[in-house]
C-alpha cells in the first residue's frame, strides 16, 4: 500500500501558477520562425501530431517558449484537458493561447509522474466533471492549478515513471516499425495504381 500525500498542481510548479499561451495567428511552417504548438497538434495520448505543424510570426513569441518539465493543457472546447509534457526531445515550441502551461518543479515531484497522472482515468474524470449537459468543458488556469494530485514518496514516483516510460518507449518503437512496414506498401500500391491508370 502506497503512502500518499496530496498537493495541488500549482503547488508543484516553480512559480505557483499556470500561464496562458500567446494569442497569435498561425502561419505556414518556416525554419526561420518558432514552431507553434496548438491544441490540434496534441493527440489524446499526449504525443504530438507532426503532420501539419505551423509557425508563429510575432515579436512576443520568445516569451512563450516551452522549457523542459513544462506541461500544457487545452483549456476549452471538446479537447479540454488534453495535455502534452515537454521534455525537449521534440524540438522548440511556442505554445498557443488556448493552452495553459504549468512549469513543474523537479525538486518537488518527479515531473513525469505529473505527466502520467494527467493521462489517467482519474484526471479525465475530473475534467469531465466540468461538462454539464450540452456545455463543453472550459477550464481556466486557476481551476487547473487547484486540481489535487496524490503524491507518493519520491522513490515510488520514480518507480512508476520508470515502468510507464518503458511502456511508452516500446509503443514508440512499435509505431516506428509499423510505419517502416506500411510506407513501402503504400508506395508500392501507389505505383501500381499509377501504372494501371495508363492502361486503356
Amino acid at each position: 500500500m502506497m503512502d500518499f500525500s496530496t498537493a495541488t498542481l500549482a503547488d508543484l510548479t516553480t512559480d505557483g501558477k499556470g500561464s496562458y499561451g500567446i494569442a497569435a495567428s498561425a502561419v505556414d511552417f518556416s525554419d526561420d520562425l518558432y514552431t507553434y504548438l496548438r491544441i490540434t497538434d496534441i493527440r489524446d495520448d499526449g504525443t504530438l501530431n507532426k503532420d501539419d505543424l505551423k509557425s508563429v510570426d510575432d515579436e512576443r513569441a520568445s516569451q512563450y517558449i516551452l522549457e523542459p518539465n513544462d506541461i500544457v493543457f487545452a483549456r476549452t472546447g471538446a479537447s479540454t484537458g488534453r495535455n502534452y509534457f515537454y521534455d525537449g526531445s521534440d524540438g522548440q515550441f511556442v505554445y498557443a493561447g488556448f493552452l495553459i502551461k504549468f512549469s513543474i518543479d523537479p525538486k518537488k515531484v518527479n515531473p513525469k509522474y505529473v505527466k502520467y497522472y494527467c493521462m489517467s482515468d482519474t484526471f479525465k474524470g475530473w475534467v469531465h466533471s466540468f461538462n454539464t449537459g450540452s456545455t463543453r468543458g472550459n477550464i481556466n488556469a486557476k481551476t487547473l492549478g487547484s486540481m489535487t494530485i496524490p503524491i507518493p514518496p519520491r522513490h515510488q514516483q520514480d518507480g512508476i515513471v520508470i515502468v510507464l516510460s518503458g511502456i511508452d518507449e516500446k509503443i514508440k518503437e512499435n509505431d516506428e516499425i509499423n510505419n517502416c512496414l506500411v510506407f513501402p506498401m503504400k508506395l508500392c500500391l501507389a505505383r501500381h495504381l499509377n501504372k494501371r491508370s495508363f492502361v486503356h
